[in-house]
């Protein structure tokens, strides 16, 4: 064999194996680490996607903790290292004082305590009987004041109180309430604060004002009572009574009297009428002359 078939010979296997190799590449192999690619790509992608919610839950949560921060700092609350009965009073009283509640009557016990560790509580009952305004702007800085104070429990009760040196009834209103004192070993939660706004709301209404009283007012003043006096006579826009002690009162319409006033006087029917409050009860009360029977009007 001539040497130039050889060369042939080889050059056909060398190209027959070349195309083998290249169309396996092709066909086969090229294929499949395409397919195995994309899978990667889709990997990859799902992966950055999840890191994506995870970006946006660690933007939440850095929001959430800025917030936290700003409410940390600028926090009206402390709570003490300690807690004991007379610091707690006193407290309580500087609070009184602070209200200008000083009427404010308080008993104050210790009921329990609770430690959890870190934090704890002494728990206190406090009773006293006072007004309404009184007590509600001792709640009302407690639970606003800097140290760290929960009211738990609050029964109130109302009563009428009167007395003659009372003009009108008072709504007297008994207070029994449970609080809880808190303390820490937290040295940071027990940083100072600034003293928060002490102003409470301004009081619009009572709620614990009855429309009506049980107690008839005191006649504080003297004013004429109406139950207790005659009428002698009416002239010119004018009206005489005589009350128990003899004693002649000269009245007008407008003229107050005890429980209301003068509304109207009739001189030719000798009457005298008058509008009487009596703790919430509205009513007209007529006066008239009663003359005396002569014996001749006897016998007629």
């Amino acid at each position: 064999m001539s040497y130039k078939i050889r060369n042939t010979i080889a050059l056909a296997v060398i190209i027959l194996v070349v195309s083998i190799i290249g169309i396996y590449v092709t066909m086969f192999y090229q294929p499949k680490k395409i397919t195995q690619y994309e899978k990667e790509t889709k990997e990859i992608v799902a992966k950055l996607q999840d890191n994506t919610e995870q970006m946006m839950e660690i933007e939440l949560n850095q929001s959430k903790l800025r917030e936290t921060l700003h409410r940390w700092n600028n926090r009206v609350k402390e709570i003490s290292s300690s807690d004991v009965s007379s610091q707690t009073y006193g407290y309580l009283s500087d609070i009184i004082d602070e209200s200008g509640a000083q009427q404010l009557k308080m008993n104050l016990s210790l009921t329990g305590t609770k430690d959890e560790g870190s934090v704890g509580y002494n728990s206190y009952k406090i009773t006293g009987t006072s007004e309404f305004p009184n007590i509600f702007r001792f709640i009302w800085l407690l639970e606003n004041g800097r140290k760290l104070y929960k009211i738990k429990n609050l029964v109130l009760q109302s009563s009428e109180v009167g007395a003659d040196s009372l003009e009108h009834p008072q709504i007297s209103l008994q207070y029994d309430m449970d609080i809880h004192a808190y303390y820490t070993r937290e040295a940071t939660l027990g940083m100072p604060v600034m003293k928060p706004d002490s102003t409470p709301q301004p009081i619009m209404s009572n709620p614990f004002q009855p429309s009506v009283f049980q107690r008839t007012p005191a006649n504080v003043r003297n004013l004429v009572d109406v139950d207790k006096v005659s009428l002698k006579a009416t002239a010119n826009g004018k009206a005489l009574v005589m009350n128990e002690d003899g004693k002649l009162v000269t009245l007008q319409v407008g003229d107050e009297v005890y429980l209301g006033k003068v509304t109207n006087i009739i001189p030719r029917d000798g009457v005298v009428e008058f509008v009487l409050n009596d703790g919430g009860i509205v009513k007209t009360k007529r006066l008239q002359i009663q003359f005396e029977k002569t014996d001749k009007d006897a016998v007629q």
